[in-house]
C-alpha cells in the first residue's frame, strides 16, 4: 500500500499466534485467525542491494498499528526527517491492551493473545527474509511509547541476542505498583484482547475478575515477573548491560506516576553501571513529545553525537 511519502507500506498477516485457544471451553470466536496489520516505512532511495538497520517501533495502549505512521499522529515520515537514521521502521499491531505478552491466561471467550510470539518468532524473521536488512543483533533496535515502551523493555530483556538498542518514551517500568495494576485492570475490562476494530465491545474478548486475576492473565504469577519487569531486571546482575551506551529513557515531569517509575528504573541502571541516556523535563503523555524523543534516540544511537535532550529539557543524565 503506497504511503504518505511514497515509502510506507502495509502488510497483512494471518497467524495462529495472535489468538490461541486457551481455557476449559471452546473458543467463542471462529475462526481464531484474524488479519493483523504491520506498517513498514522504507528509507529514501531504498536499494535492495544494500543492507539497512531496522527499528521496531511499538504503539501504546488503546492505540493500534496506525499510531506511529498517520499524519496528525506519529507521522513517521516527517518525524525521521533530519535524523541520523537511514533505515527501515517496522510498526506492528500489538493489541489495544495486549501488553506485548504471550498471555498465560485467557479471555472470557477462551482464547489468548500471543503477541510476543508473533513479533519475535514470526514477524522479525519475515522482515529479514523480505527486506534488505542487517539481519543481526547490531542492526536491530526496539522502541516504543507508553505500553509500547514497556513492551520494548520487555523484549530487550528477553531477547538480548536480537536487539542492540532500546528507547522508551513515557513508558511503564514496573507492573507492581497499584497505579500500574489499575491501568492494566481497566484496559482488560474495556479492551481485553481487542486490536484495531477487531473485538471492540465484544464481551468475549474481555477478562473479568479481580485485578490480581487480570494481572496473572496477561503476565502470569507474580513470582515470575522479575524475569521481565524492567525495574526488577535492572536490579539484577545481568541487568540491561547488553545495552550499555545504547539505552535511552524519556519521561515528562507532568506524568506523575510514569515519571516516578522512570526514576525508579534510572536508579538501578546507574547503580549497576549501565550507561544510558535519561531525559526528563516539563510535559505530559503526548505524541508531540514522543516524536522528539524518538528523533533524539535515533541520533543518540546512530552517531550524530547530540548531547542535548529533546523538548527543551535539561542535559541528559546517565
Amino acid at each position: 500500500m503506497p504511503g504518505f511519502d511514497g515509502r510506507l507500506g502495509e502488510a497483512t498477516f494471518l497467524t495462529d499466534a495472535v489468538f490461541a485457544p486457551a481455557g476449559a471451553g471452546k473458543p467463542s470466536i471462529d475462526p481464531l485467525r484474524k488479519p493483523v496489520k504491520v506498517r513498514i516505512h522504507l528509507p529514501a532511495h531504498y536499494d535492495p542491494a544494500r543492507r539497512y538497520p531496522v527499528l521496531y517501533l511499538l504503539h501504546g495502549g488503546a492505540a493500534d498499528v496506525k499510531q506511529w505512521s498517520e499524519p496528525g499522529d506519529g507521522d513517521i515520515a516527517h518525524t525521521l526527517e533530519g535524523t541520523a537514521f537511514d533505515g527501515i521502521v517496522v510498526m506492528p499491531e500489538g493489541g489495544k491492551a495486549g501488553w506485548y505478552s504471550d498471555w498465560p491466561g485467557h479471555t472470557d471467550g477462551n482464547f489468548a493473545p500471543q503477541w510476543e510470539t508473533f513479533h519475535i518468532r514470526q514477524l522479525l524473521p519475515w522482515i529479514d527474509a523480505n527486506f534488505a536488512t542487517r539481519a543481526e543483533r547490531s542492526g536491530r533496535a526496539v522502541a516504543g511509547a507508553s505500553m509500547g515502551g514497556l513492551g520494548a523493555l520487555k523484549y530487550a530483556a528477553a531477547h538480548r541476542d536480537l536487539f542492540s538498542s532500546v528507547g522508551v518514551f513515557s513508558d511503564g517500568t514496573d507492573i507492581r505498583p497499584a497505579a500500574a495494576q489499575r491501568i492494566v485492570n481497566d484496559s482488560l475490562w474495556f479492551y481485553g484482547a481487542a486490536f484495531s476494530w477487531t473485538g471492540l465491545l465484544d464481551g468475549t474478548y474481555r477478562v473479568t475478575g479481580s485485578t490480581a486475576h487480570r494481572m496473572e492473565t496477561v503476565f502470569g504469577p507474580a513470582s515470575g515477573w522479575a524475569a521481565f519487569n524492567p525495574v526488577q531486571v535492572a536490579a539484577t546482575e545481568a541487568s540491561y548491560k547488553a545495552y550499555d551506551g545504547r539505552l535511552a529513557l524519556y519521561a515528562g515531569t507532568g506524568e506523575s506516576d510514569i515519571h516516578e517509575w522512570n526514576e525508579a528504573l534510572h536508579a538501578p541502571l546507574t547503580a549497576r553501571g549501565v550507561t544510558h541516556r535519561y531525559c526528563t523535563g516539563p510535559g505530559g503523555h503526548e505524541m508531540r513529545l514522543w516524536q522528539q524523543d524518538l528523533r533524539n534516540f535515533l541520533d543518540y544511537i546512530h552517531g550524530s553525537g547530540t548531547r542535548s535532550c529533546p523538548n527543551g529539557w535539561a542535559s541528559p543524565t546517565s
